[in-house]
């Protein structure tokens, strides 16, 4: 039912809307948050929220012990809440959140935020609508930071070459065609790419070129719920496709397999002088909000490289849905457990990590995007609004992936990327490729989910 209540959601407890009695002046009181890492969350949020507010005191339950082989992390979570009962959940993405208000487990913010006139009219809206559209209408969770991808582009490789710079919203046609018009004819050092994407990976990059072309037009490669593989369609022979012809062009940067030591011992500037884009040698490039920090550091630390003059537009879009990105996502979205006896001070710990304050400290010492965006408008004098223009999509593919056994990602990925390979060397047509992705892909996915499942039948043996 829509617009549920917290009273009918947590069976057991009512409270008045706007009834969420202060704390005393002098009035102590213990929370426990739920959060990755005890010394990461002090350092993130701990510290600040207990030097502001010194009659809170704060305890960390570690959730990392719900993820390992064999283990069903929606179960092991449920299970760690019942025990440990912390009074701050940290909601791992928007399903989850669905899942925790469909269970009862979140109490509803919007009559406390009546209440204490809390300021929610600069929070980014498109955080909070996701929020709500999980939560049947209501704040069950707020978010402190979101994350979100941007083509971040070269402005003089595209002076050099007298081409036109790339605009928010492009299709990936678009981003592929104006990477086709810087030259490809370089050797070695001149060698320049005009586009570049997951040059951190050694192999597998041809599919993960397809697949974000595929998911950028709203595409899934696997339906969750009934274990099977879905990439052969038409509108997949149309990602592939585009896939191979950019490929084919020179246009995309595909990285060598390295056969360099991996054991052998390198320094962080090593690192900085693989990521082209930061090297001068890529004109356009989709990377996190992260990308920023690595080339800043590019600029302080490698002083014999020209720092790269940069600028951001949006990630390519699906044309028929131009407002809206799969790149854009609310992952740590802090709840108050339904149940806890200390909602008022879990809720003082909510206000004061989404408050202005906390967004304009965090704005000068993280990388993260805040959700308050007044002090999130540029940094080091870059426009960041590509990040913020599109929503997070409504309908994001990777709804239930979840289930989809962990073993499954890497074989799958190479052998779509054998077989994408085997269409630009002529070897096999697409339909080919496809139906060999599409068969092979469904044994291999049996197979891990075989694994999966025996992996936890053992386990749950030895219990």
């Amino acid at each position: 039912m829509t617009g549920c209540n917290f009273s009918e959601k947590a069976s057991g407890t009512s409270r008045e809307a706007g009834s969420l009695k202060k704390l005393g002046e002098d009035e102590k009181a213990t929370i426990k948050v739920m959060y990755y890492d005890k010394n990461s969350f002090y350092q993130q949020y701990g510290n600040l929220f207990m030097a502001k507010n010194p009659n809170i005191d704060v305890e960390v339950v570690s959730n990392q012990g719900i993820y390992g082989p064999g283990k069903d992390p929606q179960e092991a979570l449920d299970k760690l809440i019942d025990e440990e009962k912390p009074d701050v959940l940290l909601v791992n993405g928007t399903d989850q959140l669905e899942k925790f208000v469909q269970k009862g487990r979140l109490y509803a913010l919007d009559d406390v935020i009546k209440q204490d006139k809390f300021d929610v009219e600069h929070i980014l809206p498109a955080t909070l609508e996701t929020i709500k559209l999980k939560g049947e209408g209501k704040l069950y969770g707020l978010s402190p930071d979101f994350y979100s991808q941007a083509l971040y582009y070269n402005k003089d490789l595209f002076e050099q070459y007298g081409i036109e710079l790339p605009k928010n919203k492009m299709s990936w046609e678009d981003v592929i065609n104006l990477a086709k018009r810087f030259p490809t004819d370089g050797q070695g050092d001149q060698r320049i790419y005009g586009f570049s994407a997951y040059s951190y990976m050694r192999e597998g990059v041809a599919y993960q070129y397809m697949n974000s072309i595929g998911t950028t037009l709203g595409l899934s490669f696997i339906d969750p719920e009934q274990m099977k593989l879905t990439i052969q369609t038409d509108a997949w022979k149309k990602a592939l496709q585009l896939t191979v012809d950019s490929l084919k062009s020179g246009a995309l940067y595909i990285p060598k397999n390295q056969n360099a030591d991996s054991n052998a011992p390198r320094m962080y500037e090593d690192y900085l002088k693989e990521n082209l884009f930061a090297m001068g040698k890529v004109a356009m490039t989709i990377d996190g909000n992260y990308m920023m920090q690595n080339l800043q550091e590019a600029k302080d630390r490698l002083k014999d490289v020209k720092p790269v003059n940069w600028d951001i537009v949006t990630i390519p879009v699906d044309p028929q849905n131009p407002d809206f990105s799969n790149s854009i996502s609310v992952s740590n979205v802090f709840g108050i457990n339904a149940q806890s006896p200390n909602t008022r001070a879990a809720w003082e710990f909510l206000k004061y990590i989404n408050s202005d304050e906390f967004a304009r400290v965090m704005s000068k010492s993280s990388s993260s995007l805040m959700t308050r965006t007044t002090y999130s408008k540029e940094r080091n004098g870059h426009n960041l609004e590509p990040f913020y223009l599109l929503k997070p999509n409504p309908d994001k593919i990777t709804k239930g992936y979840e289930k989809i056994p962990g073993g499954f990602y890497q074989p799958f990925s190479m052998l779509a990327n054998q077989e994408i390979q085997a269409v630009i060397d002529g070897e096999k047509s697409s339909d080919e490729a496809l139906k060999t992705i599409q068969d092979k892909g469904q044994e291999q996915l049996q197979q891990a989910k075989q694994a999966d499942d025996a992996q936890k039948a053992a386990q749950s043996k030895q219990k």
